[in-house]
């Protein structure tokens, strides 16, 4: 790698932080502790649900992992959630969360959530 390609690479590292410094700042400013443990009654892992499906359809469910991938469109969202077991799609709106909770669903990072949703593959 050669000096400006490690510029670029440490700027965009810089840049990252910056980012999740704001984010930190913006969490801990509207009285949310970040780093607090938080612990959930989790009914079921990722590879619970998928084999389960027909048992669980329409039924709400507790899963946690770790958010891998967000796609927002408006007043609902889809959520990839990677735990132990695998990964799963989780289908988030404002209709479920509420406008207040789905706000803050948008703003999230890869970081551990725990969520109960309608069960939606």
């Amino acid at each position: 790698m050669n000096e400006n390609e490690n510029n670029e690479i440490e700027q965009d590292v810089n840049h990252l932080m910056q980012i999740r410094r704001e984010k930190l700042d913006e969490l801990t400013k509207n009285g949310s502790n970040p780093f607090e443990i938080t612990k959930f009654n989790i009914t079921h892992t990722s590879k619970n649900i998928k084999d389960n499906y027909e048992e669980l359809e329409g039924k709400d469910v507790t899963v946690a992992g770790r958010i891998m991938a967000k796609r927002i469109m408006g007043k609902a969202s889809f959520c990839t959630i990677q735990d132990s077991m695998g990964k799963i799609q989780s289908y988030v709106s404002t209709n479920d969360l509420g406008e207040d909770k789905y706000k803050e669903f948008k703003t999230y990072d890869v970081r551990r959530y725990c969520w109960n949703y309608w069960f939606c593959i």
